[in-house]
């Protein structure tokens, strides 16, 4: 009796290391399958072909053009969510919120798009002058008025015309630099910045909040790549910007919330270890 009861306790054992092996198994293979798209934004990827077939139909009903659709998700119960490029400029990437039935779009932010991707050329342009490499992304929020804007109110708009009809409430401007490449401009930066403080007075814009960001080339590159079909600032890059020593300072009507001496010493301690 005894040796049967001890081959029944041998059977559960097997039984139950099996089944906790073939768990683990799976655990790790969803791991690998989703914990990447979870890493890279809110649920990330998780809906069929066909939402992303529906999104390109709302977008194009109401825009009258194409739309290349990166990803879906899903952050409410009613609505889902897509991170979306116009084909005919792909460097515009954009969010747009739409019913789950497919009626149409509750809201998307293509007007922020084109007008952050301006402000982003720009900041590029200049940056060129000082840097070999770089990463720069602007976030804008243009309230209610902007995020259903109709096609009329989109096509080929400008900073300007934005601002005088959306009456946007914030801008953010992030950049990441080598901060030890060199400290021979920075008042060239800084007057950079006076001019784009000028323009937000004339045009009554938002405050700038303006980041700098010390990042090697290598993180750079990454960042720049993240948001070719990111609409947002989802978690695996807020986690690798947090962690870089970094600066900020405002532009607003009032004037730049730091001095050029203030600016200049931040700069330098930008480039220093940690």
């Amino acid at each position: 009796m005894q040796g049967k009861n001890e081959d029944k306790k041998i059977v559960k054992i097997v039984t139950i290391t099996m089944a906790s092996m073939f768990l683990g198994v799976v655990i790790i293979i969803l791991s690998f399958i989703l914990l990447p798209k979870f890493l890279n934004g809110p649920g990330r990827r998780l809906f069929p072909e066909g939402k992303i077939a529906m999104t390109k139909r709302v977008l194009r009903e109401k825009y009258g053009e194409e739309f290349i659709v990166h990803d879906v998700y899903s952050k409410a119960s009613h609505e889902y969510f897509a991170d979306c490029s116009p084909t005919s400029n792909e460097e515009i990437v954009f969010q747009a919120a739409v019913w789950k039935d497919g009626s149409g779009v509750v809201y998307d932010e293509y007007v922020e798009g084109i007008v952050a991707r301006e402000l982003e050329k720009e900041m590029e342009e200049e940056l060129q002058k000082y840097y070999d490499s770089f990463f720069v992304k602007v976030y804008l929020s243009g309230g209610y008025d902007a995020r259903h804007a109709e096609v009329n109110s989109v096509q080929d708009i400008t900073m300007e015309e934005y601002v005088k009809r959306f009456n946007p409430l914030r801008c953010r401007i992030d950049i990441g630099i080598d901060a030890e490449e060199g400290n021979d401009h920075f008042e060239e930066e800084y007057a950079f910045y006076e001019s784009v403080q000028e323009k937000i007075s004339n045009q009554k814009c938002p405050p700038l909040y303006v980041g700098y960001y010390n990042m090697d080339e290598e993180l750079q590159e990454w960042c720049n790549d993240f948001f070719t079909y990111n609409a947002g600032a989802y978690y695996t890059y807020t986690h690798k910007r947090a962690e870089c020593n970094g600066m900020e300072y405002e532009c607003t009507v009032e004037g730049i919330s730091i001095t050029y001496d203030e600016f200049k010493t931040m700069r330098e301690e930008l480039g220093k270890d940690e």
